[in-house]
């Protein structure tokens, strides 16, 4: 009888021991420093742990020893992934093709200029998520931030041939402006069109709310922007 007593008692803290070891492990994969999903097919291992690696659909993407990382999203020739550094600052970075350039520009915004020339513009927004600015375009360029609370940037919108004042056909490129506004994840798109012979239109502000545009024959003209 002892003994079917001593059996009884080492199988039931055997069980509790197992069911105590499930719910464990279970809490760790929920729980900082477990694997976490975090959505559009990525995960990241350890959650919230410097040094951890960013995946999807479980093939690395990227892993920086300085850097928490937290989320990517897909880009052309990669991925945009943000991360904070030893300080908690944000910090946005690329990975994937080796010939992409991925500019930290002022403001806390960031230019990516793929491979095939496609160029995008990105920040992270005031939910924590990073915001591709003008999504439906390849051609976002340009950005320039007044230091104190807005950024503008331009898109091609067309390209086309046509009859200069001298006879000659040339090329003309129609340009539209954007303005965005921190702490604001909407995107202004101002309702003027602006066309010149190169494609790159110059912006710059000349105080908080004046954006100037100048074009390649050197005209320059101002947008009041509240």
């Amino acid at each position: 009888m002892i003994k079917k007593t001593g059996l009884l008692v080492v199988s039931l803290i055997i069980l509790l021991s197992v069911s105590s070891l499930a719910q464990t492990d279970e809490k760790s994969q929920n729980s900082v420093g477990g694997i976490k999903e975090i959505g559009s097919g990525f995960q990241v291992f350890p959650d919230g742990k410097p040094g951890n690696t960013l995946y999807q659909n479980g093939k690395k993407i990227v892993s920086h020893q300085d850097l928490t990382l937290h989320f990517a999203t897909e880009a052309p020739d990669g991925f945009v992934y943000f991360g904070t550094d030893e300080a908690d600052e944000p910090v946005l970075g690329f990975a994937g093709n080796d010939d992409a350039t991925f500019n930290a520009l002022d403001g806390g915004y960031y230019e990516l200029i793929a491979n095939d020339g496609k160029r995008k513009l990105y920040r992270l927004s005031g939910d924590s998520s990073i915001q591709n600015l003008l999504p439906k375009s390849n051609t976002a360029s340009g950005l320039v931030y007044n230091q104190i609370d807005k950024a503008a940037f331009y898109h091609i919108t067309k390209g086309e041939t046509i009859e200069a004042e001298d006879g000659k056909l040339k090329y003309q490129y129609t340009f539209r402006i954007h303005v965005v506004k921190d702490g604001d994840s909407k995107v202004v798109h101002l309702p003027e069109t602006v066309s010149d012979f190169k494609p790159k239109l110059r912006l710059n502000w000349i105080d908080q709310n004046t954006l100037q545009f100048t074009l390649s024959n050197n005209q320059k003209e101002t947008i009041i922007i509240e």
